[in-house]
């Protein structure tokens, strides 16, 4: 991880920063939380040269890959029926997978 990512992290992750969740509007830190995050998205987005709304933060892989797939086995645009994985995949993904099977 680049330093200047790492100390802007740890500025969100201590109670002498700005530790507050986001989506908790009703006070000033959450406010600020909230700020912080969408500055962000709109950062990344700039230097992905797409929209803002298009970016989802998840809170890990397994979140990250269920969204994935689940997006794309149950997206209207997609008219194919098959995802093919293998035994060497991570369990996340084998195990959303599988869930399919029972549909």
């Amino acid at each position: 991880m680049a330093p200047e990512v790492a100390l802007a992290m740890a500025q969100c992750l201590t109670l002498e920063g700005d530790f507050a969740n986001p989506a908790s509007l009703q006070h000033s830190l959450g406010e600020r939380a909230y700020h912080l995050v969408e500055t962000a998205r709109s950062d990344i987005a700039e230097l992905l040269n797409c929209k803002a709304n298009d970016l989802v933060f998840t809170s890990g892989a397994t979140e990250a890959n269920n969204l994935a797939l689940k997006g794309l086995a149950f997206s209207p645009q997609n008219t194919r029926k098959h995802i093919v994985t293998s035994a060497t995949e991570h369990k996340a993904i084998l195990d959303t997978c599988h869930s399919f099977a029972t549909l």
